[in-house]
């Protein structure tokens, strides 16, 4: 089973951007300085790390091929509480269409990926991560979201079934 683990955001826009830092994290640990690969061998089958700030349709190049996909990203709230981690599975988004006939929601893009006979992730794990401020020109994440950064790369890992022990055999080889 080959799993990608797709970081989202802008880190334009500070806590925006933790899809980004998560992976870089994951690739930091189980990577270390390999810079020619972002794969590494799960428990389950092969797992690729990728962080891309892109969005609407230009994601079906990125999922095309995988059998399990995560995705690690932020999500508006009404009232959120930076750091918070909600684990959805595909039936738990809303098929809405995008704020403007130009942007694709996620299911859209899913959709068009299985009329068009494509070969799309049959398994869908979306890491949400809540933030007051993902609008907020800035480079930085908050000090909220620095302090959850190792709960959420912790809940990563746990839903690929890796732990740290398994990233120092990963860079010892």
């Amino acid at each position: 089973m080959k799993t990608l683990v797709l970081g989202l955001g802008n880190e334009l826009y500070g806590d925006d951007g933790i899809g980004i830092y998560v992976i870089e994290a994951l690739k930091k640990e189980f990577l270390g300085e390999e810079k020619n690969s972002s794969l590494i061998p799960g428990p389950y089958g092969p797992i690729e790390f990728v962080a891309t700030n892109s969005t609407g349709l230009a994601l079906l190049d990125f999922i095309i091929g995988y059998d399990r996909l995560i995705v690690i990203d932020t999500i508006k709230q009404v009232q959120p509480q930076t750091g918070r981690i909600r684990i959805l599975r595909e039936k738990d988004l809303r098929d809405i269409p995008g704020p403007s006939p130009h942007y694709l929601s996620f299911p859209q893009i899913l959709q068009i990926g299985r009329v068009a006979g494509l070969p799309v992730p049959k398994e869908i794990i979306i890491v949400a991560i809540e933030a007051k401020n993902i609008y907020h020109l800035g480079e930085n994440l908050s000090e909220e979201m620095k302090a959850s950064l190792p709960t959420i790369i912790n809940e990563v890992k746990s839903i690929l079934g890796l732990s740290s022990n398994e990233s120092q055999r990963n860079n010892s080889l």
